[in-house]
């Protein structure tokens, strides 16, 4: 069975986990962990109480197939050097590593945008928090997530295709649910 590890700071984006927990769970049957930084519970930007199973430097994080950077502004505050040495791991484990809004400042940390194509909250803003970081060329303006290999990222504001482009590199072999998934949500924004 395929593990996603989600990883919450206190103030974590309701909306950004939402979509993407909700789709592996459901539709890919993926076992959701969370890890929080002390393994106590966090409170997201909605006031929604998150139990914890692990802390942000436990051991058996390694064990995970699946790294989901949810956003909130305690990432912004500076590098979890445990998080970038799992998350550089995982990386050369050849493990999905996903990051969303401010979550995307911990991928640039442990230098996963380097020679890769990535986005976030804002060029400007990404150069601003994480000063220097490898790869900052590489970064594309758009609105929706930016897969590169198995790095994923994406503005806060694009939680559904950032759901998707996690689900396609976990099951690729499910792209008509995921499809689906999107177009469900993309009905909101049609024109009547």
């Amino acid at each position: 069975m395929t593990v996603a590890v989600a990883f919450l700071q206190p103030g974590w984006a309701d909306w950004e986990a939402g979509s993407v927990l909700a789709l592996l769970r459901r539709e890919l049957k993926v076992q959701i962990e969370i890890a929080t930084p002390d393994g106590a519970p966090e409170t997201s930007i909605g006031g929604v109480l998150a139990a914890s199973d692990y802390r942000f430097d436990d051991p058996v994080l390694n064990d995970a197939d699946v790294f989901i950077l949810i956003g909130s502004d305690a990432w912004a505050e500076g590098e979890n050097k445990a998080v970038s040495g799992l998350l550089r791991q995982a990386f050369a484990d050849g493990k999905v590593v996903a990051g969303i809004c401010a979550g995307t400042t911990a991928l640039a940390h442990a230098g996963l945008f380097e020679g890769r194509k990535h986005t976030s909250n804002g060029q400007d803003w990404l150069a601003k928090t994480v000063t220097d970081y490898p790869g900052a060329e590489h970064y594309v303006d758009t609105p929706r997530a930016v897969s590169d290999g198995k790095v994923v990222s994406a503005s806060g504001l694009a939680p559904v295709t950032f759901a998707a482009a996690v689900a396609r590199l976990i099951a690729p072999e499910a792209e008509e649910a995921i499809a689906g998934y999107e177009a469900m949500f993309g009905r909101e924004f049609s024109a009547e």
